[in-house]
Parts: C-alpha cells; structure tokens; sequence
C-alpha cells in the first residue's frame, strides 16, 4: 500500500537563525534548508541577531540572502532600537516586514508599550510578542514548581505570563492593535486569550510543539537541550494547550527553532542559554507522539490547520495550495535526527537519536516534484 502522502507547506511564525552575528549556530541558507526538510515552505524570522533587524536595510539584506532558497522568508522587525526608541515601522513595512517583535517580554516601560502598539497600528503591522511580565521572568530558567524546587533551580512562575497579559490585553483594547503572542504557555495564559477572543480583540497566539509533548519533568536530568524559553510547565498548563488548541483559541504550532552553537549551549544547565532547533523535527514528532504518552489522537487535518493554515492566517496569507507548495511524506518509514541526518548547524535538538515518522521525501513546488535540498 501506497503510504505516501502530499501535504501543503507548514508556515512557521518565530524561528531564529544566527546570521547576521553568529553564523556558526545556523545561517539563513541552512535554517531554510532546515526548514523545507522539515515541511516548511514559509518562515517567519525573529529579528533579535547582531545587529539586529530593526531598519529598512536589515530587511532587504535578509531577504536577498534568502532569495533562492526552496522555503521563503518572510522577516519579523525589531519594534524598538537601541536606546529604548521605536524603529521606523512604515519604512520596515515598505521593506517586506510582516510585523514587529517586542521578543521574549513586554517592556518594562508600559507607556513604551502603548507607542509600540500605536505606531504599529497605523504602520498596518501585527506585533509579536511573548506576554511576560520582565522582572518575573528575567531571574529564571525553569519553570517554577515541584521539578525546580526540588533541582534547586531558580524558577519562572506561571504569574509572569497572567500578569503580562494583563498589562497587554487593555492596552490591545484601547489601541485597537493586532498582536500576536508568541509561545503561550500556560493554562491561565489560555483562559485570558480565550477570554479576549471572544470579546472580539484583535490577538491571535501559538504554541512551541514541544509544550504540547512535555512538561517540566523532561529537565530532572538537566538536559541543556530542553532547557528553552518560556519552559516547559506543568501538566495541566500542557493539557490546556491542547484544549486550547482544538477549540480554536490558539491558532497555530511554533517550531521554536533556536540554534545554539555546541561550544554554548554545552556549558553546565544554568549557564547554557534558552534554545533548541526544532523546523525539522516538529511535525515528526508530534505525529510520533499523537495518541501516546498522554497525547491526545490528532487528525491529520488538524495539523494541517496548526502548522499550515492557521499560521498562514495570522500573517494574512491565504492557505497554501499543496501541488504549488507541498511536501511529500512517507508515513511508512521513519528516521533518526542525528549529526549526519540534520541539515541545521546546530545540534541543540532533543529529538537526535529517537526514532521518528514520518519522512520527508520530495518536495512539490509549482505542480512539479523537487528532492529535498
């Protein structure tokens, strides 16, 4: 029986690859390549390098260097330059950005915070951010609870993402802005979201595929690899990520793709930076998973909607057509991340050495196969 399938291109919203500034973790050819091997026709990319995307040129440099690639580029701008002033957002539109980013934390300074949105609102561009609330999280590295406290590991509470939100969430109300958060993580997290919906705010938000999969116990025997940000929560917060999912609140997967370069990220568990590479692994890994381990079965057609559609969406894209931008895969077989099977730089990845379904094995671009690059 014939088990291979042609599925539309995934859409990712918030990967990040080292170029410009620390291109032996992942340049912007390699994260590409990473990314169509993964199913990804469509990337949306992070703008906090060195230096960072923040004006008019970052933009078209990254484009041109991307220009050729079997998985597009689409650039997200820094929101702020250095010295805590706003980037020009009309010009960074003009440029090719499809948004701008605040990163991993609100600003400290809300009134910051609301120029943000404002000039972001009349540029015509969405923000994306992870609602943390700075001062709670920026001690931290894991996630507060019973695993942390028994590690003695300082932790991140779950009150930085409510408490973010609630900063966020009225300034939304009265700017009128489309913000996208990024990488929500918690059950509360969930609820608000919910709750700003369906009072018709414009914010929409994803989820890093390994909060579906994990929770705070998979760092007991301090793997760096699982060490990323926001961290891994508790079961229940994973649980209602899932509901939050299926019911429409959340609207895409994130592959949290975030290079490291081994010399790096090798250091002891809390001197090894936040980050692991995951635009080739994600979709293998949540099928591999789905229905195991607490998983929830997933039609296939909801994966479509969270790794293709509903990212697509949020960009204000239309859904990909697969005979122009699909992937082949073979649910018959499987494969093994290790150092010769990734084509990512890095090798910060918790996935190398499990056994995954299923694979990519052509591409489909224009109504004609492709092999994988």
């Amino acid at each position: 029986m014939n088990e291979k399938r042609l599925l539309p291109g995934f859409c990712d919203l918030g990967c990040a690859f080292g170029e410009p500034g620390s291109e032996q973790a992942e340049t912007i050819k390699s994260g590409l390549r990473a990314a169509a091997r993964g199913g990804y026709s469509l990337v949306a990319l992070e703008p906090f390098t060195d230096p960072p995307i923040d004006n008019d040129a970052q933009v078209q440099l990254v484009l041109t260097r991307a220009h050729g690639s079997a998985c597009k580029l689409l650039p997200v701008a820094a929101a702020a330059r250095e010295k805590g002033t706003l980037s020009e957002m009309t010009l960074l539109k003009e440029a090719g950005a499809v948004g701008v980013s605040l990163g991993d934390a609100l600003p400290c300074n809300v009134a910051f915070l609301r120029s943000v949105l404002e000039y972001a609102t009349q540029s015509g561009l969405a923000v994306f951010v992870h609602p943390s609330e700075p001062t709670l999280s920026a001690e931290g590295m894991v996630h507060e609870g019973e695993v942390a406290e028994r590690l003695g590991l300082r932790g991140i509470p779950e009150d930085s993402e409510e408490i973010g939100l609630g900063i966020l969430l009225p300034l939304v109300r009265r700017t009128g802005a489309r913000v996208h958060l990024s990488r929500l993580s918690t059950l509360q997290g969930v609820r608000m979201l919910r709750q700003a919906r369906s009072q018709g705010l414009a914010v929409t938000a994803d989820v890093g595929f390994r909060h579906l999969l994990r929770d705070e116990r998979a760092i007991e025997s301090f793997d760096v690899d699982m060490k990323v940000f926001p961290p891994l929560r508790g079961e229940e917060d994973r649980m209602s990520l899932w509901e939050g999912l299926m019911d429409g609140t959340i609207d895409a997967i994130s592959s949290m793709h975030r290079p490291v370069s081994s010399e790096t990220k090798c250091a002891e568990f809390a001197a090894s930076p936040y980050g692991a590479i995951g635009l080739e692994t994600c979709f293998g890994a949540l099928w591999t998973e789905n229905g195991k381990n607490g998983n929830p079965t997933v039609a296939m057609a909801h994966y479509a909607q969270w790794l293709s559609i509903g990212p697509r969406a949020v960009l204000g894209l239309p859904p990909a057509n697969a005979d122009h931008e699909g992937t082949w895969w073979d649910f018959g077989s499987c494969w093994t991340p290790s150092d010769t099977t990734l084509a990512s730089r890095s090798r910060n990845c918790p996935e190398i050495g499990q056994s995954l379904i299923p694979v990519p094995v052509a591409l489909r671009r224009d109504g004609h196969d492709a092999p994988l690059p």
